[in-house]
């Protein structure tokens, strides 16, 4: 009997195995075919002004731009200078076709280059403002890091250091604002980054 009831089990697995592995194929066959229906549309997307857009400016008056003799410290600051003359967008979250629908699919090779500018920004603010802070120039740190901030910046590192910053300051209450700005970004595990700025604030 004890055979009969092993072979059993294993049919039925292997059955229900089957199953799973058709119904598996199917959706994956089913989003292929509407990924690819998705991307033609998107191709076929007339092309739009892109003028009116919210387009980023860094505040050059809030920042530190005097020189220091750690060479590193200069060097972030001439990238940020060099991106004057640059059109900046936020457009993280979005994918190329979610773009190229609305907005054309003649604008995405422009709006690819804007995306890459404002990674670069707020890369670079953020690397700038954490040299500053480990060379103890703590308000200059500040001054680049809520920049990257006012930018909308999608580095998790900058909130962290910030909040780090307004503890050692004696302003833990700041970490709310920061806390309070998270969802209107594109930082990813944002709750993690939450929870990880509220145990910050909670040890002082």
């Amino acid at each position: 009997m004890e055979p009969f009831v092993s072979l059993s089990i294993v049919i039925i697995f292997v059955l229900w195995l089957n199953y799973e592995i058709f119904k598996s194929n199917r959706l994956s066959k089913k989003s292929r075919q509407e990924f690819l229906k998705k991307e033609s549309q998107a191709n076929q997307t007339r092309k739009v002004d892109i003028s009116h857009l919210n387009y980023i400016q860094i505040p050059y008056d809030k920042l530190p731009m005097k020189d220091h003799d750690d060479a590193t410290i200069n060097s972030y600051r001439d990238i940020i200078l060099s991106q004057s003359d640059k059109k900046i967008l936020n457009l993280s979250g979005l994918s190329n076709t979610e773009l190229k629908l609305k907005y054309g699919a003649a604008n995405i090779n422009l709006l690819a280059e804007y995306d890459n500018n404002f990674t670069v920004l707020v890369s670079i603010l953020q690397k700038w403002g954490e040299r500053l802070y480990q060379q103890g120039y703590y308000k200059e740190a500040l001054a680049v890091l809520e920049t990257a901030i006012d930018c909308k910046t999608d580095v998790r590192k900058t909130y962290e250091l910030l909040a780090r910053i307004y503890l050692e300051q004696g302003s833990p209450d700041k970490i709310n604002e920061l806390i309070k700005l998270i969802p209107t970004t594109g930082v990813r595990n944002q709750d993690e980054l939450i929870s990880k700025l509220l145990t910050l604030k909670n040890l002082d």
